[in-house]
This record gives C-alpha cells, sequence and structure tokens, in this order.
C-alpha cells in the first residue's frame, strides 16, 4: 500500500469513522466473565479488533473475517470468509480505488456513479473500477457449529449493505450474543426499509437499542444512507 492511501485510511478512520470501543469495552470489563469471543465481520485492517484489543482488560478470543484476498494484518490472524444467509460461494466485488470502503457481496456501491467518481477524485485513482470474483460464504450459525463457539460476546457486523443476509445467518447464535454493532447501509430509498427490518429482528431477539450514528461522510456526495447501531441483549 502507498504512503498516500494509508495516510487516507488513517484520516478516514480517524476523522470519519464512529467509534464504539470505551462504550462496547466498558460493558465487557463491567461483566464478571473472563473470557470472552469477538468476532469481527469485515474486518478489513482490524482497526476494531485493535481498538478492543487495547481496552478490554480481560482473555480474549478474536475472530476476524473478510473476503478481500489481499488483506495483510500483523497483529491478527482472519478467515478469507463472507458471511451470508446459506453456504457456498458468491461473487464478491472489490473496490480497487478504494478497498476500505464498498467491497461488498452487494453492488450498492458499485452502481452509484456519483459516489464512484467523487471517491475516485479523492484517492487520484480514476482509471480504476470494482472487479469481481467468487470468494468463500458461509452463515455464522454453522462456523460456530463447526467451530464449537457457544457464545459471542460482541459481533461486529461492517459489510457494506448485505447486513440483513448476516443476520439471517445467525438465527440461533442470535440468542447467544451479548452485543452487536451493525453498520445499516443501501440506497437512500430503501435505507428506512432496511432499518426498520434490521431492528425488527434484533428486538424480536431481546436486543436493546443503545447508541445510534449516522455515517454522514458516505452519505455526502453519494445516493447512500449509512448508520451504525450499538445493540445489547435485555
Amino acid at each position: 500500500m502507498s504512503y498516500f492511501m494509508n495516510l487516507i485510511y488513517k484520516l478516514v478512520d480517524k476523522f470519519l469513522m464512529n467509534d464504539f470501543s470505551k462504550e462496547i469495552s466498558k460493558i465487557i470489563n463491567d461483566n464478571s466473565k473472563t473470557r470472552v469471543t469477538i468476532f469481527d465481520v469485515g474486518c478489513f485492517q482490524g482497526n476494531f479488533s485493535r481498538s478492543l484489543k487495547n481496552e478490554i482488560k480481560k482473555e480474549i478470543n478474536f475472530h476476524l473475517f473478510d473476503p478481500n484476498p489481499n488483506l495483510i494484518l500483523k497483529d491478527f490472524k482472519y478467515e478469507e470468509l463472507a458471511f451470508s444467509n446459506v453456504k457456498g460461494s458468491k461473487k464478491f466485488y472489490l473496490n480497487t480505488f478504494f478497498p476500505a470502503s464498498g467491497s461488498s457481496l452487494n453492488t450498492i456501491h458499485a452502481k452509484d456513479k456519483l459516489w464512484n467518481f467523487t471517491r475516485k477524485l479523492i484517492t487520484g485513482n480514476l482509471s480504476k473500477h470494482f472487479k469481481s470474483f467468487d470468494v468463500k460464504i458461509d452463515t455464522i450459525d454453522n462456523f460456530c457449529k463447526e467451530k464449537n463457539i457457544n457464545f459471542i460476546d460482541v459481533l461486529k457486523i461492517d459489510t457494506e449493505g448485505s447486513e440483513l443476509e448476516v443476520l439471517e445467518g445467525a438465527k440461533n447464535m442470535l440468542s447467544k450474543t451479548n452485543i452487536i454493532l451493525i453498520e445499516v447501509l443501501d440506497e437512500r430509498k430503501k435505507y428506512e426499509e432496511k432499518y426498520q427490518k434490521v431492528t425488527y429482528i434484533l428486538e424480536q431477539n431481546n436486543f436493546t437499542k443503545i447508541i445510534k450514528k449516522r455515517i454522514w461522510s458516505l452519505g455526502t456526495l453519494s445516493n447512500m444512507k449509512a448508520t451504525d447501531i450499538l445493540f445489547k441483549k435485555q
């Protein structure tokens, strides 16, 4: 990765991304458990897990997932895997001009011409585009069954628009999860419907909404809308 792109990632992460690490770590540190399990779905460079590693004063089993085959994480291992509502393979759309944003199993970002144009200008990668290839997909329920994981203390879902499918594939584990941080993202005209569906699913599984933060950077000069929401089991 070039120095310029690395600088952009750091600036975006510091000034534009929502940080819930202190709220999550407080809940975990106040709990009597001595060992916790964290799922980082859509980990990219691992910043979410890294922040919790610095804040949580307990033994942590980290499980990081991302279908991007180009990631290099020096301090974490990650599974080259995407979660959905079935097991098998599916087309993955990789944003080659700014992989930190928009890489997904769906085409919401790839089809947004305004978002593509403005982000290419910012990164200076006008000639680059999305490319697609098949990746391995699985459900959280199946993965946990195969790995004998009985409880998830923190489940972070940042899948750039395929969050509903991830939840549909975690029907059993939702009853065995304590904290969920989820990004709800879609086209503006479809956003409210998806937001209501995600909220309904989690409330039906006894989760309460703790914090909701709009992702303003995504909605600027695009036809999309996104929100980060922190839920906790009642």
